[in-house]
This record gives C-alpha cells, sequence and structure tokens, in this order.
C-alpha cells in the first residue's frame, strides 16, 4: 500500500511540473522602481541599459519613435517589465499566432529583445 501511494504521489508531482512547463507567457502587471517621471524611459536607460538603449533605436519601433509606453505601460498606472504576447497583439493584430501549435510560448522566442530581429526557430 505505501509503494502504491508513493507511486501515486511521484506520479501527480510529475503531472503538475509537466503542467507548469506549459503554461504560456502572460504579461504581469508590476510596479516600476521609484524614478522621476518627469525624465524620459531613454535618459534614465541610457546610463542603467544602454545596450537596450541602443537595441531598441535600431529596431523598427525606435526608428519609428514608438515610446516605450507602447509596450512597457506608462511606468505609474501600469507596468510590465516583460510585456506579455497580448501588448503586441494589440498593435499588430494580424501577426496573432496560436501559441499550442508551436515550441515557441510567446512573440520573444522568435523576435529577440528590444531589436525585434527574427531569428528562426523550429515550428
Amino acid at each position: 500500500m505505501k509503494k502504491l501511494f508513493i507511486i501515486l504521489l511521484m506520479l501527480v508531482t510529475a503531472g503538475l511540473l509537466v503542467n507548469l512547463t506549459s503554461i504560456k507567457n502572460v504579461q504581469t502587471k508590476e510596479k516600476h522602481p521609484d524614478v522621476d517621471f518627469s525624465q524620459s524611459c531613454v535618459e534614465c536607460h541610457t546610463d542603467v541599459t544602454p545596450d537596450v538603449v541602443k537595441d531598441w533605436k535600431s529596431s523598427k519601433h525606435g526608428e519609428m519613435n514608438f515610446g516605450c509606453y507602447m509596450c512597457h505601460g506608462d511606468g505609474q498606472q501600469e507596468f510590465y517589465a516583460k510585456p506579455g504576447s497580448e501588448r503586441c497583439i494589440s498593435c499588430h493584430p494580424e501577426y496573432e499566432v496560436d501559441f499550442s501549435k508551436t515550441k515557441a510560448s510567446n512573440c520573444y522566442d522568435c523576435h529577440q529583445g528590444h531589436t525585434l530581429k527574427f531569428h528562426k526557430i523550429d515550428r
């Protein structure tokens, strides 16, 4: 009986772990660290994360001057450090993907970080 209980417990644990790995990228609302919001994102992040700013500036979003708030929120009422794919789809509905049919779990699995450059993955 004890052996059966241990086997069942192991199966339940394995099932939970498999379920956790299939969770898709869902954005969670966060609070931006306390900053002076009279400064623009780029003014601060040029010092804090210069590579991110450089990547963004050379991306299509940067070239078209789409601000950080378009993906990350305004920083006060809403802020998403790692925005979910639903933020992408709100501007690009024609590119909505059923991620259950791909190996990707979100837009950023194919479109890297702030460069948004496409790289091939096995689908």
